[in-house]
Parts: C-alpha cells; sequence; structure tokens
C-alpha cells in the first residue's frame, strides 16, 4: 500500500475509534443520570409526602378544640346571655384552661354579628375580646353551618397562623363561632434545618409557608384583580402586593425534568416535585437538589473517558515500543550532535559573562570614585559657603575686634603709667579689664575657627538650643551692627536631634543671614526662631518679617546660584547647600510665605530620644544685639 494511502486509512480509523468513544462516554452519562434521576426524584416524592404529612399533623390535631368547646354549656349560654359578666369570666376561664392543654395559640368565643365576647387571652394585651371578626371567611364559613378554615396573618399581633372554626348549635340555630388559630412556626423552623426548599401556596398562588423565609408572601402565578380584591377585603396577608416568585425553566437530564435559573436556586438545578394538599386547597412545592444526577453523569462520563484513554495510552504505548527501536540511533546522534552545540555555546556565554563581570567591575570602581570626588567637591562647597558667610560677616567681626583692641591699648598705656607712679592697685585693676577683653576676643576667635573648620558626616545628638546659641554669637556682630531684634521660642521637650554639630550650626547661621538680610532697613525688622515637637521629627523654624517673596520665585529659592540680593552679595548657594545638608542627615528644609508678610523656613529633624513625660512649657528668650 502506498504511504499515502496508509495515511488516509490510519486517518479515517482513527476517526471512527474517536467518534465511537464520544459516543460512548455521552450514553454512560446519560444512562447514569437517569439511574440517579429516578431515584432521586422518587426520593423527592417520599419526602414531600412527608413534609405532607406533618403539615396536615399540625393542623389537624387542633381541629377538634373548636367543636369540643362549641358543646359546652357555658360557652352555649353566653352566646344566650352576653351581658352577664360571670359568666363571661367563667367562659374566659374555660377557653384560657382548654387551650393550655391543647397547646393552640389562641381559643375565642364569637358571637353572631362577629365580636367577640370571650377569649382565652382574655387577660393579656393582645387580647381578641371585643375585636370584630365578621370580614374572615371562617367566621361567615361557620355561621353558615360549615366548619371553617382559613390561613391568614392576624390582624392584632401580626402573626401568621390556620384558624379552624365550628358553629355554636342551640335548638337547631347557628348562635355563635368558636374559632383556634393553630401558629405553624414550629414546623417552618423544623423545615429551615432541611436540605430541601419547601414552599407551601394556597388557591391564590400565594407562598404562605416556607423554608426560607425571602420566599414568603410571593405569588407563584399572576395576580388578577378579582383575588387582589378578596384578600384585601379578608384581609388575608395584610400586603398591597405580592412579587411573582421566578420559578425557572424545565430542562431535562437522562430523562428527568429539572428546574434551572430559579429564585429557589438561581445558581443550580433542582428536581421540583408538586403535591397537592386536597382538603385544604393548598399545594406543597418541594425542591431538591440536583448536584448528585450531575456528579453521576460526571463520573460517568470521566470514568470511561480515562478507560478509553487507558486503552490508547496502551496502544499508544505498543506504536511507541515499536519506533522507539528504529529511532534509537537517530536520537543518540541527534543527542550527541546537540550536546557539542550546547557546550559550545556555553563557552560562547561564559566568556561573554566574564567579558560583561570586568566592563561591570570598572563601571563599579569609576562610579565609587565619580561619588567620592563629587562628595568632596560638596564639601568644599560646603566650605566654601562658610568661608563666603564669614566673609560677609567681615566687617562686622572686624568692628567686633578693633574695639577690644583699641581698648587693650589704653589700658596698657594707663596700666605702665600707674605701675611708674606706684598705683600698684590701679594698675592691677586695668590688668584684670584686659585679661576680660583677651578671653572675650578668644571666644570670638574659638567660634570663628569652629565654624570655619571642615565637619564630618557622622551623625551624633545635637542639642539644638547649644546649636541655636553657637550660631547667633557667631551672628552677634552682624545683629548688633544691624540693629535688629533676634526672638527665639524654643521647647524644651525639642532638645536633642541627630545631626552633626557643625553642619547644623551652619544651616542655621545661612538661614538666620538670610532673614537678617531680608529684613535689613526696615522699620520694626524681626528675625524668629522657635522649635516644636511633632511625634519623632523635631521641627526648626527661623522666620522674619520682610517683604517676602512671590509665588514664582519662592519655587526657586532653593536652585544653585538662584538669588534675590544685589549683585555682589550673594552667590544662590546659602540655601542649596543648606538642603543638601538637611538631606544628609535626614531632615526636610521646607520655605513658606508668612501670613501677614515675610518668609519661614522649616528644618524637620529626627529626634535622637523619646519623650516619655508630658513637655514642660516652651523656653521664651529675646535677643537684641
Amino acid at each position: 500500500m502506498r504511504p499515502d494511502l496508509a495515511t488516509a486509512a490510519r486517518a479515517v480509523l482513527l476517526a471512527l475509534v474517536g467518534a465511537a468513544a464520544l459516543f460512548a462516554v455521552v450514553k454512560a452519562g446519560e444512562m447514569a443520570e437517569a439511574r440517579v434521576g429516578e431515584r432521586l426524584a422518587s426520593e423527592a416524592r417520599h419526602r414531600g409526602e412527608i413534609y405532607a404529612q406533618s403539615l396536615e399533623g399540625a393542623i389537624e390535631r387542633f381541629g377538634y378544640l373548636p367543636a369540643a368547646a362549641a358543646l359546652d354549656m357555658n360557652v352555649r349560654r353566653a352566646l344566650i346571655q352576653p351581658d352577664d359578666p360571670k359568666l363571661i369570666a367563667t367562659v374566659n376561664a374555660y377557653l384560657e384552661t382548654l387551650n393550655r392543654a391543647a397547646g393552640a395559640s389562641v381559643l375565642y368565643l364569637i358571637d353572631p354579628s362577629g365580636m367577640t365576647i370571650a377569649s382565652s387571652n382574655w387577660n393579656t394585651r393582645e387580647t381578641y375580646v371585643g375585636v370584630d371578626f365578621s370580614y374572615r371567611p371562617y367566621f361567615t364559613e361557620a355561621m353558615a353551618g360549615h366548619t371553617g378554615r382559613f390561613y391568614a396573618i392576624g390582624t392584632l399581633t401580626g402573626v401568621p397562623g390556620y384558624f379552624i372554626t365550628a358553629p355554636v348549635m342551640i335548638d337547631g340555630i347557628v348562635r355563635g363561632v368558636v374559632a383556634t388559630k393553630v401558629n405553624l412556626d414550629a414546623l417552618e423552623a423544623v423545615w429551615q434545618e432541611a436540605a430541601d426548599r419547601v414552599l407551601v401556596t394556597d388557591d391564590h398562588g400565594i407562598v404562605f409557608l416556607a423554608s426560607d423565609p425571602r420566599f414568603k408572601f410571593h405569588a407563584t402565578r399572576p395576580i388578577d384583580a378579582a383575588t387582589a380584591q378578596e384578600m384585601e377585603q379578608t384581609r388575608q396577608y395584610g400586603r398591597p402586593a405580592y412579587p411573582q416568585l421566578n420559578l425557572g425553566t424545565v430542562e431535562t437530564v437522562g430523562g428527568v425534568p429539572l428546574i434551572a435559573a430559579s429564585d429557589v436556586a438561581p445558581r443550580g438545578r433542582v428536581i421540583a416535585d408538586d403535591k397537592a394538599l386536597v382538603p385544604y386547597g393548598w399545594h406543597l412545592l418541594l425542591f431538591a437538589d440536583a448536584a448528585p444526577l450531575e456528579l453521576a453523569g460526571r463520573t460517568a462520563r470521566v470514568g470511561v473517558t480515562l478507560g478509553f484513554g487507558v486503552l490508547g495510552l496502551i496502544g499508544l504505548y505498543g506504536w511507541q515500543h515499536l519506533r522507539r527501536a528504529r529511532e534509537s540511533l537517530a536520537a543518540r546522534a541527534a543527542l550527541e550532535a546537540a550536546q557539542r552545540e550546547l557546550e559550545a555555546k556555553v563557552e560562547a556565554r561564559t566568556a561573554d559573562l566574564t567579558t560583561a563581570n570586568g566592563q561591570l567591575a570598572g563601571e563599579i570602581e569609576e562610579r565609587r570614585r565619580a561619588e567620592a570626588e563629587l562628595r568632596a567637591a560638596q564639601d568644599e562647597l560646603v566650605q566654601a559657603a562658610k568661608m563666603a558667610t564669614l566673609g560677609q560677616m567681615a566687617a562686622g567681626i572686624t568692628h567686633e575686634l578693633n574695639q577690644p583692641l583699641t581698648a587693650l591699648r589704653g589700658l596698657a598705656d594707663n596700666a605702665g603709667k600707674l605701675l611708674e607712679q606706684g598705683r600698684e592697685e590701679e594698675a592691677q585693676a586695668n590688668l584684670g579689664r584686659i585679661t576680660a577683653m583677651v578671653d572675650r576676643l578668644g571666644k570670638i576667635t574659638g567660634q570663628l575657627r569652629a565654624f570655619a573648620r571642615k565637619s564630618g558626616s557622622e551623625t551624633l545628638p545635637v542639642d539644638v538650643s547649644a546649636a541655636v546659641a553657637e550660631s547667633l554669637a557667631i551672628l552677634a556682630p552682624r545683629i548688633r551692627v544691624a540693629g535688629i531684634g533676634v526672638e527665639t521660642n524654643l521647647d524644651a521637650a525639642a532638645a536633642t536631634v541627630r545631626f552633626e554639630p557643625i553642619r547644623l550650626s551652619q544651616v542655621v547661621v545661612n538661614l538666620v543671614g538670610n532673614a537678617l538680610d531680608a529684613v535689613k532697613g526696615r522699620p520694626g525688622a524681626w528675625v524668629g526662631l522657635s522649635t516644636r515637637r511633632e511625634g519623632a521629627r523635631i521641627i526648626l523654624s527661623v522666620e522674619d518679617n520682610g517683604p517676602g517673596l512671590p509665588e514664582a520665585t519662592l519655587a526657586r529659592i532653593f536652585d544653585p546660584f538662584f538669588t534675590t540680593k544685589p549683585a555682589g552679595e550673594g552667590l544662590g548657594l546659602g540655601l542649596p547647600i543648606s538642603l543638601a545638608i538637611a538631606r544628609e542627615f535626614g531632615a526636610t528644609l521646607t520655605a513658606r510665605a508668612r501670613i501677614g508678610g515675610g518668609l519661614g523656613f522649616d528644618l524637620v529633624m529626627e529626634a535622637a530620644e523619646s519623650v516619655d513625660a508630658a513637655p514642660p512649657q516652651p523656653e521664651r528668650m529675646r535677643h537684641v544685639c
């Protein structure tokens, strides 16, 4: 046989085998579903009988009660003498005792006009005594000489129940009605524990008993106008409308009708059973879960599919075993070739990775050098900013040093003359003044030397108050010359931060220096420093009452070389360097416009310690130099 014909024959054979297997799988599932479906339907019918019997038993065990009470002589006499209070009290006690012994909800006596004249609940807040029930069908049926039956919601209590009545015959004439109410809540509670969904509908198709309370008082079919008017007149359920219940569509699976897409089972399918309760004109609808039917069909189909799969695997194994012998040598040769190719690729890839690693190591080293150079440049820039700040303060420092030096010259000359005249005590006093002035000069130069010294980047606990005091001491000559008031309001709770002392002092000097420049020459010039604590952060604020800045200018205030000062008075590096220092130590520096004019800068730093007790009162100081 030619190869093309052999291939076509194999394809046809495989198609026939596949179709036969598919037919067998479908048929096996249908047979399993039919078998399990018949069993489930039979069980549903049986359980429906049980539900119907339980309902009938719950009702009929009280069916004798009204007729029995109608035979009592006092009950009959009360209908003849309804105005005898002693007789009515006797009948009330009798009905209460009889009702308690029977276990019904209530037992009551109605006169021919429909008015209740005695009741077992005569001494309760919900007593039926004096209530007119002439509109109820059970009353009219009993007055016609028949046993009355009616399910409704109590107009007094709002509690639903089944009413049974019996006529009271005196001399062949109906002189009144005895009625009892049967509460079916206990039966519904039992139904709610079952796996089935049970609905009981009246002759109008209204669901009045249900294992799921959500379905109560829904209609299983449309309500016409006459029926709605009748239920309104009898006050049966006391509702203006009855939403229609969707009972789904019928699907046949395995020969068994199933209901799908219904309100009672929106996510699955159920087997339904409808049992007529002839004595009452009701219908009991039972919906049983159809999952076992679907599971049986699915299991059968999977089982048959697995069976065919096993047979197919056995056949495939035999076929593969025959091919394996022919393909073994070819596979071995192909494997050796692939191994050789793989080894060559691995060697090439290894070489590439080695080269790439060398390049990466070089780039890493280059980046380290660049970072070191950048940090060195930044440190030099910070140092240059310090020198620039010292240069700006040169005039004030010169004045601060010249005054003591001039005084020293005069005191030294004076001391020499006093010693020549033998006035040693006065000469000693002059020498003491000279010593104090030398100490003052040493303190000034020491502060400047500490500010100008290069600082490290090690984070330490820094006293904010000490840093502020040091910075103001450095700026004291400039403040004194300008005649500007500097006020501090330092919160004792915001005492220590994580920073570097000299760099923190540099930031404060820059901020206060900017504020002094902003208020220079303005009447009532003022610069303020304050601290406060917010959780684990400490905020140092520097504010002034200067002219402020427009919003567009304020947005660029931290840009390098951006300055609003006249040419030659500033490089535009103080604030960018302060911002860089703040970020280096995990702090933030922001600028804002003050209400009422001027600017404010907030330096938010990490606190070096936690505050366990309530913070003390803030310390307020005022420096005018």
